[in-house]
């Protein structure tokens, strides 16, 4: 007699499987954000400019 072969519904996939695109797409945006902070430092605005010193016009 011949083998058999038994059809067996395939385990279904595995937490990393069925969220690895939106794992990666966090960590990207994670990533981003990082390096546009300026290595992770807080962002205390524009670099104000030096003060001049007044120059009088009196002598």
């Amino acid at each position: 007699m011949g083998v058999k072969y038994v059809l067996v519904e395939p385990d279904p996939p595995s937490w990393w499987v069925r969220n690895k695109t939106k794992v990666v797409i966090a960590c990207a945006v994670v990533a981003v954000l990082y390096l546009r902070d300026g290595n992770g430092a807080a962002n205390d605005g524009p670099p104000r400019p030096t003060p001049t010193p007044s120059v009088s016009t009196t002598r």
